[in-house]
């Protein structure tokens, strides 16, 4: 069956860590630190979990650690702070055997009564997670193996969750989602497997009114991913403040492997990973010059592209100043952030606002507080 052949198994996925995996833990490792330190402040004991809902074996048949491990480590080094957290990692695995193996590579912080690892689903789990978590912070990081792995009734609790801060990462493979669609609506397909090919769809992504659009309409690969990802980020989002979601990419040229959901009640969550994968798409142009165009790994490409996004910017926030009778930097760059998430990072953002305040182009009389919060007016340059 076609979503049998998508649900890779832990032996095959664990064989050896691929491009798009590094990126995914390069992104989740640069989140663990300012996530730790500012919710460990909500609670006496600053005691915060991370929850690795398909922690898998640990370690990778190439040596590379998994995210058990990378979590576990980093437990060490916010325990190390002057001002500690006691970081704790819930680790879910249901085959016995890869269970086995992470006991094994976590058992130092087992021992320390740091790490705690379920042998069961994490649909299993889950109540039992959040009894062991109670009011503490949680960031639940969830990276199941194929896109059936997990409904989206499964994060519903988690979503619901009010008794601490919560947020979460779910790694959604909008590609093999695709697939089952596909399959779920052709001819090709037996009755009853299509059926239940399209149950799949519904309950993964929480709501049936994709088969709608799908039967009637000719959407290809890239726009058919694209509305299911839309239609399970605006589910996420009747429940969480903020979610956006980043491509995970082998390489610049290729296309998304899965997408990287992030979901937060937090703005200031939501400024730190704009900014995490803005620099991540940084290090993915700079690797495809390397591979593409070694005679200019000299030249300051990165400084050009940098430039150009800025030009890209200095368009839209020309847009958005004409729009506005009085323009506050604290209040516009949320705004754009959530317009543009990833596009730009803080660094453009301030730059570009300060270009304008030079020229001559933000006008103001306020003086009396911090650029961030003064009130400016917009002098068109097109009048």
């Amino acid at each position: 069956m076609l979503a049998m052949k998508l649900a890779m198994s832990t032996t095959e996925f664990f064989r050896n860590r691929k491009l798009w995996s590094e990126r995914k833990h390069r992104l989740l490792e640069k989140y663990l630190r300012p996530f730790a330190t500012k919710v460990a402040k909500t609670t006496k004991t600053r005691e915060v979990f991370i929850v690795d809902g398909f922690a898998g074996r640990a370690r990778y048949d190439d040596g590379s650690e998994g995210s058990p491990l990378l979590i576990a480590k980093f437990s060490n080094i916010a325990n190390s702070w002057s001002d500690s957290v006691l970081l704790k990692l819930i680790d879910v695995e249901p085959d016995v055997e890869t269970f086995r193996l992470l006991e094994e590579s976590t058992k130092a912080w087992i021992e320390r009564g740091v790490v705690v690892n379920i042998n069961r689903t994490f649909q299993d789990a889950l109540s039992d997670i959040l009894r062991l978590i109670r009011n503490s912070p949680a960031l639940f990081f969830l990276d199941p193996y194929g896109p059936t792995f997990i409904h989206f009734e499964d994060l519903t609790p988690i979503l619901r969750r009010t008794a601490g801060a919560t947020e979460i990462i779910v790694n959604f493979d909008a590609d093999g989602l695709y697939r089952i669609a596909r399959g779920a609506l052709s001819t090709k397909t037996e009755l009853k497997t299509a059926a239940a090919f399209a149950d799949q769809v519904t309950k993964i992504i929480g709501s049936d009114s994709w088969l709608e659009i799908f039967e009637n309409s000719s959407m290809d690969a890239a726009e058919g991913e694209n509305y299911l990802l839309g239609k399970y980020l605006e589910n996420m989002r009747g429940h969480m403040s903020f979610v956006f979601a980043y491509p995970i990419r082998e390489a610049l040229d290729k296309r998304p492997k899965y997408h990287f959901v992030f979901g937060t009640r937090h703005y200031d969550g939501v400024e730190l990973m704009n900014d995490f994968v803005r620099h991540e798409d940084d290090l993915i142009f700079g690797e495809h010059i390397e591979t593409t165009s070694p005679l200019f790994q000299n030249l300051d490409l990165g400084g050009q592209a940098i430039q150009a996004r800025r030009g890209i910017l200095r368009t839209i926030m020309s847009n958005y100043f004409k729009g506005e009778k009085l323009i506050v930097r604290s209040r516009m760059i949320p705004q754009l952030i959530n317009a543009h998430f990833g596009k730009f990072d803080l660094k453009d953002y301030r730059s570009v606002f300060d270009e304008y305040v030079r020229s001559g182009k933000l006008i103001t009389n306020d003086n009396t507080t911090g650029i961030d919060l003064r009130r400016f007016t917009f002098a068109d340059e097109d009048q």
